[in-house]
């Protein structure tokens, strides 16, 4: 008995020296903590840089949108000149993998939307002319005599750092909506005036 008593006694006399003793414990806590700190300091970096290439998409998109439905006519040079232009927006980021559709949707004679022209940021003919065209959330905003000019646009962006962890590239992607500002459809031309679509 008094044997359990001396070990109960010096366990916690060796408990209370431990609990005093408090060299290495800031090394102890920062080996610890400092994993969970780099990842979250790395973790913001990309967040930032994810956020921000993702407003740099809904602008370069928003504006292409725009620049479109302020003209009366465009031709495909015009459009090259267009797209250029608005990947500035993205620069300094890799812009070659950006994917670009620009689409003028009219109403057909049932008032389903179908494609009017297209074109993408290659120079190709993404959707055929008087193909359906079922992207649009709310078909009832055309009218039978106008047209609305659809960009969409995606970036696949992949993080310098944590690329390992999350695997593939993020695809940030916007479509964009815009009516004609100045005639009821904007028509694409093979130079000015020349060869328009009706």
């Amino acid at each position: 008995m008094r044997l359990v008593s001396t070990l109960r006694l010096s366990t916690i006399a060796l408990l209370k020296r431990a609990a005093a003793c408090r060299e290495g414990l800031a090394a102890t806590e920062f080996a610890l903590l400092s994993p969970i700190l780099v990842i979250m300091f790395f973790g913001v970096l990309e967040a930032s840089d994810a956020m921000t290439i993702n407003r740099r998409v809904a602008l370069a998109s928003n504006t292409l949108a725009d620049l479109v439905a302020q003209s009366e006519e465009v031709t495909g040079s015009d459009i090259d000149n267009l797209i250029d232009g608005v990947l500035e927006i993205l620069e300094p980021n890799d812009t070659s993998v950006v994917s670009i559709k620009i689409t003028s949707v009219i109403a057909d004679a049932d008032g389903d939307p179908i494609v009017h022209w297209s074109r993408d940021g290659a120079g190709g003919e993404p959707y055929g002319e008087g193909s359906d065209f079922t992207k649009l959330s709310d078909p009832d905003v055309l009218s039978t005599s106008g047209s609305l000019i659809v960009v969409e646009m995606s970036y696949p962006y992949t993080p310098q750092i944590t690329h390992r962890v999350l695997g593939g590239p993020i695809t940030f992607t916007r479509e964009t909506i815009r009516w004609p500002r100045i005639v009821p459809r904007v028509q694409l031309c093979d130079s000015p005036g020349v060869n328009c679509t009706t």
